[in-house]
């Protein structure tokens, strides 16, 4: 009897350390309470998500220009935990880090393990000479799980074309937008990765999502800027395939998943025989796309390596 006592035991000891393990895996753990500004930003450049908790009349003045951020005033967290990832870094902002410090606290105690505070919130933020921007409005989170398909990365909701949309919007030959359906632009490009007929070739995509910031606007500009100027001729002879995409229009739904694009990325395919070889630039992009002299030379380094 002793022995199936024991026996029991270790199975029911087995059985919770696996529980707990996989519980783990679920949670994030954040590697410190607070941050400080610079140790953010580098955060910030991958899957991390900024909760600012400021008051959206504040944001209007002056925002965080970071990859991926949401605005949940203080007085609403409470409410909205359903709209807070657990399985990422989560960083919690304001204007000086103390509202955001409320936040944390308040987190902490329903379970948060994935949480950090900005240190000295948006004003050591613009004192160590971070990105910001000015005149964004309220950033809405729309879905309960921000990891939803519905959501964009920085927890806006992705606009969808209905069926009867999806089914009017057409195409030319060279794959424009025609036609006056909702669900695709005039001016917008509905792209594949066999665009080309040429089996050796470069295809260099901008991705980017409904709400744009200044360095994703600036990314885009200067990724064209550079080629325009340097790579002009194989622009035009489809050695360099260049085109600037929505992942929010319905019509780009299998190009943004096969680049597993969900916002704005800079992406590079080498095609080589018709085989793909994806390269993702977008750390580098966010890294440089503010700084129009250091981004275009760095650019055409890289493209030239890769061409050669």
């Amino acid at each position: 009897m002793q022995k199936i006592i024991l026996t029991l035991t270790a199975v029911a000891s087995i059985f919770i350390m696996s529980c707990n393990s996989n519980s783990s895996q679920k949670n994030f753990v954040s590697e410190k309470e607070t941050f400080t500004p610079k140790e953010a930003a580098e955060i910030l450049k991958g899957n991390a998500l900024l909760i600012d908790v400021r008051e959206p009349d504040e944001l209007v003045e002056q925002s965080y220009d970071v990859k991926n951020s949401i605005n949940i005033p203080l007085d609403s967290i409470e409410s909205k935990t359903n709209s807070i990832p657990k399985d990422k870094q989560v960083i919690l902002a304001c204007q000086k880090g103390g509202r955001s410090q409320q936040a944390y606290d308040l987190l902490k105690k329903k379970g948060f393990t994935n949480i950090a505070n900005l240190e000295g919130g948006m004003n050591a933020w613009d004192e160590a000479g971070l990105p910001t921007e000015t005149g964004v409005t309220e950033k809405k989170a729309c879905c309960a799980n921000p990891n939803s398909k519905d959501c964009n990365p920085d927890g806006t909701c992705k606009s969808t074309a209905s069926e009867k949309e999806k089914k009017d919007c057409k195409y030319d030959a060279n794959g424009k937008c025609i036609g006056d359906s909702k669900s695709c632009s005039k001016t917008e490009t509905k792209i594949s990765s066999t665009s080309t007929s040429i089996k050796n070739h470069l295809e260099v995509y901008a991705f980017h999502g409904t709400r744009q910031c200044t360095t994703c606007k600036n990314m885009k500009a200067n990724t064209k800027a550079a080629l325009d100027k340097y790579f002009s001729e194989e622009l035009k002879n489809g050695k360099i395939v260049f085109q600037i995409i929505d992942v929010d229009d319905a019509a780009n739904e299998k190009l943004a998943e096969k680049y597993q694009a969900t916002g704005t990325a800079l992406m590079i395919n080498n095609v080589v025989n018709g085989k793909d070889s994806i390269i993702d630039w977008s750390d580098f992009a966010f890294e440089k796309a503010n700084d129009e002299t250091a981004f275009i030379p760095e650019l055409k380094k890289k493209i030239e390596g890769i061409i050669k």
